[in-house]
This record gives structure tokens, C-alpha cells and sequence, in this order.
């Protein structure tokens, strides 16, 4: 998500679920990037960095959702 994306989904959220819109790279603990870059510009360096950047987050998002009440998946 990059700027433009952040402001256009902010705009479609209701405002109180604003405060849960978060960028993905908010998750990284490796990488300090402030949003996913589009790997198309990147070449197949570009790719690998992105596949970084996504590694590393869904990680993080994973440690968030353990600490925040188990992590368990719905049935």
C-alpha cells in the first residue's frame, strides 16, 4: 500500500474502523520501508525485495495476532 492506496481505502472506511487501517510494512521487524514498493520498476531485484518486505511483515502481522489473543485461526 503506498500513499495514494492508504487515502483512497481511508476514504471508503467508515470512520470508526479508521483507527485499524495499517500498512503492512507497520509489521516489518527487519525492514525499514515505509510502504511495498511496486516490484515491476524494480527489475528481478525489485521482485525479491518485495517477496522480502512480504516475508517480513506476515510475520510480524502473525507475532501481532499470538500477542493480541493466541493467534488461533477461526474454524
Amino acid at each position: 500500500m503506498d500513499g495514494g492506496n492508504e487515502r483512497a481505502a481511508r476514504a471508503l472506511c467508515p470512520p470508526a474502523q479508521r483507527h485499524k487501517l495499517r500498512r503492512l510494512t507497520e509489521f516489518c521487524t527487519r525492514h525499514r520501508d515505509a510502504e511495498v514498493p511496486d516490484p515491476y520498476y524494480g527489475g528481478g531485484a525489485g521482485f525479491e525485495h518485495v517477496l522480502d518486505l512480504v516475508e517480513d511483515a506476515c510475520a510480524g502481522v502473525l507475532a501481532a495476532l499470538g500477542a493480541a489473543g493466541g493467534g488461533r485461526p477461526a474454524r
